[in-house]
């Protein structure tokens, strides 16, 4: 496909990577799962994705499995050969209980590099911290083998109970939107602390996603804390990601005023780069 130039001088850190993005293309070609669904997604194909990335100078891109799709990750392997997998990976949904090794390698060659522990962020299961615990040992080490991670998206309560099994994988992870923490409670609030523990011991990678989700404040003004607080604690260790096609929150934010906002956080040039670049091309192997 074609790239747009960018209209500024990002195009100067190299290859920006939005880590986390949803495509959804036509439904009779990729039909949703049946069931009950989180909510309804907008018509969101990859061409609308990259007229509203490329501009701001984006140029890879590592495509998220949504919950709608169930274990069928048939739209968004094909979005990677579109674009390539020099500028294209996959984070994927399977089930554990009955992958095999062999369907694991074909995904690989097909650009998956990480799998999703997904039980959204709202939910008040008082079972989710068990399930998604157990979800994580049966993948991980198999996750390892192939130099994948895994991609937690949990209720913050279910993280912080989470921690101590965290801590003990053998693999690398990354967690979403910040770890879901309130913006309004600040960096004194209960498990903070000891999730940047987490963070500065290396295979813990933090997700900027998800702004419009931790904050209700004009402007996500009260982000700031936590972002900065991240960056300091461990910078080789976080990516941005914009969470296209912003589901249910539609009307809140559009794509370049993410990218500005992150930019308001992290001023610095050689970090931004780090975040924006560097890091995302270690943890998605491009």
């Amino acid at each position: 496909m074609a790239v747009t130039e960018p209209t500024d001088n990002r195009a100067k850190l190299g290859a920006i990577c939005d880590t986390h993005i949803h495509i959804f293309e036509s439904r009779e070609r990729y039909p949703l799962k049946a069931g009950e669904l989180r909510s309804q997604p907008p018509d969101a194909p990859l061409s609308r994705f990259l007229q509203a990335s490329e501009p701001e100078g984006v140029r890879r891109v590592a495509f998220d499995q949504p919950s709608h799709y169930g274990y069928d990750n048939s739209c968004i392997l094909d979005a990677v050969a579109t674009l390539g997998q020099d500028r294209a990976r996959a984070i994927v949904a399977i089930d554990e209980n009955t992958v095999t090794d062999a369907e694991l390698d074909a995904l690989h060659a097909r650009g998956a590099r990480a799998i999703r522990v997904n039980y959204g962020y709202r939910s008040t299961d008082p079972d989710i911290t068990r399930r998604a615990a157990e979800h994580a040992r049966k993948l991980a080490a198999r996750a390892a083998e192939r130099g994948w991670h895994l991609e937690f998206l949990v209720p913050n309560r279910t993280l912080r109970d989470l921690l101590p099994t965290l801590a003990e994988l053998p693999c690398d992870f990354s967690v979403g939107h910040m770890g879901v923490f309130p913006a309004a409670q600040g960096v004194e609030q209960d498990g903070f602390a000891d999730f940047l523990r987490l963070h500065a011991q290396g295979r813990c990678w933090v997700k900027f996603t998800g702004v419009y989700r931790i904050s209700k404040a004009p402007g996500f003004a009260d982000i700031a804390p936590l972002a900065r607080a991240f960056v300091q604690n461990n910078p080789e260790r976080i990516v941005w990601g914009s969470d296209w096609p912003f589901l249910s929150h539609l009307d809140l934010v559009s794509y370049p005023q993410l990218l500005s906002l992150f930019e308001s956080w992290v001023p610095d040039a050689a970090t931004r780069r780090k975040i924006l670049v560097d890091n995302p091309s270690r943890l998605f192997g491009f």
